[in-house]
């Protein structure tokens, strides 16, 4: 596995990370987005609708697999119950009404990513995760990695170690909701090892060749 010494550069912009990974003379960035932002990494208006990077791939009957983005803009979960903003991330959840309300009980928000040309056996990938009302688990390549959250108005940490695929890896992100408001929001954040990688923010995939 190579150290930091082996990697040629970081390169990032707000709220979306470009890893610069390189092999003995070549370089290749490998991007994830947070929750809520554009293709350039900034947050979206409260209120868009659709998110460019996630999609709802399963949702109760009576739902919408349509995304909405909610900041504290529109009020309400965003203000007085969820996480607030930062220029990270943003909430995402069904388009169903102004203040993303659904039917319970489960919701299966999906991103993916390329590894095409890594050994996948040194990916890994750490972050955080919030979710209304909770976070039941989070699937790499339909497999569980056991993450749960427990809470919209806080933080819980994830870490995935394995299970990465060559060429492009789905990651699955199952919110339960108790009825009401539902949502999601995800950042992942370079790992402690390799804090010497200039990021600035964003939803981070941190892999490493041999």
């Amino acid at each position: 596995m190579i150290s930091v010494k082996n990697v040629a550069r970081a390169v990032a912009v707000p709220a979306v990370a470009i890893l610069i990974l390189a092999g003995a003379a070549h370089a290749w960035p490998i991007q994830i987005f947070s929750t809520g932002v554009n293709g350039g990494g900034v947050v979206l208006p409260d209120g868009t609708v659709g998110d460019p990077h996630y999609t709802l791939i399963a949702v109760p009957v009576g739902s919408t697999t349509d995304i909405r983005v909610r900041t504290s803009a529109g009020g309400y979960p965003v203000v007085g119950a969820w996480l607030g903003d930062d220029s990270i991330s943003a909430w995402i959840g069904p388009n169903n009404d102004a203040s993303v309300s659904g039917p319970d009980i489960f919701y299966t928000y999906r991103t993916t990513f390329d590894l095409s040309g890594f050994d996948p056996a040194t990916a890994s990938l750490t972050g955080q995760w919030s979710a209304d009302n909770g976070g039941s688990d989070i699937l790499l390549n339909d497999s569980s990695t056991g993450n749960t959250a427990g809470a919209f108005n806080s933080w819980s940490s994830f870490t995935i170690l394995s299970g990465f695929i060559a060429g492009v890896n789905t990651l699955d992100f199952i919110v339960n909701n108790g009825g009401g408001p539902t949502g999601l929001r995800v950042e992942v954040l370079p790992e402690p090892a390799t804090l010497s990688l200039l990021a600035l923010g964003g939803l981070m995939a941190l892999c490493r060749r041999r």
